[in-house]
C-alpha cells in the first residue's frame, strides 16, 4: 500500500487524539504486520470499502489498557483507572472518527470509501490470524502512558 494512502489515517489519528482527548500522540514506525497477535487489550475495527466493493479492507485502532484509560480519563475530563464498559465505548467512537477523517482525506484524493460500524474486541492477545494472506501496515503510537497501534488493509486500491 502507498504511503499515499496511508497519511490520511495517522493524520487523522493524531488530530482525532489531540482535538477530542487533548493527547498529543507521538508517531512511530510503520510496518508490514508479521505477527498474529495485536499488542493491543482493546481494539476497534471499521470495515472500509468502495460502494462498487471493487477497494475493500479494514482499519483497526488497538490500545493497551494504560494508554486508552489515559486518552479516555483526558477525552471525558474524568479520572479512568481501568477499562471499564465506558472506556471500550470510547474505543468504537475514536475508532469511528479515525476512520470518518481518514476516509475524508481520502476523498481528496478522489478514492470515496463507506465505512461500517465498529466492533470492539477485548482481551489479551487478541488474534488476527485472519489477516495472514492480506497485506495489513501497523503503525505504531505512544502517549505518556502507553503504546497504541493503528492497523491498515485496504485491497484493490488504484496504483
Amino acid at each position: 500500500m502507498e504511503s499515499k494512502y496511508v497519511k490520511p489515517f495517522i493524520e487523522a489519528t493524531v488530530k482525532v487524539l489531540e482535538t477530542m482527548a487533548f493527547v498529543t500522540p507521538t508517531v512511530g514506525e510503520t510496518c508490514v504486520w508479521d505477527h498474529d497477535q495485536a499488542i493491543s487489550e482493546v481494539m476497534g475495527i471499521i470495515g472500509l470499502s468502495s460502494e462498487d466493493e471493487k477497494i475493500k479492507g479494514f482499519m483497526t485502532i488497538g490500545f493497551v489498557e494504560a494508554s486508552i484509560v489515559q486518552i479516555v480519563s483526558s477525552m471525558f475530563g474524568e479520572e479512568f483507572k481501568t477499562m471499564t464498559d465506558e472506556v471500550r465505548e470510547a474505543v468504537g467512537e475514536i475508532a469511528n472518527m479515525i476512520s470518518g477523517q481518514a476516509r475524508q482525506g481520502l476523498s481528496v484524493m478522489g478514492l470515496k470509501l463507506e465505512g461500517g460500524l465498529p466492533t470492539i474486541i477485548t482481551g489479551n492477545g487478541i488474534d488476527v490470524s485472519d489477516t495472514k494472506d492480506k497485506p495489513v501496515l501497523m503503525v505504531r503510537f505512544t502517549v505518556d502512558k502507553g503504546p497504541f497501534e493503528l492497523g491498515i488493509c485496504i485491497e484493490g486500491l488504484p496504483e
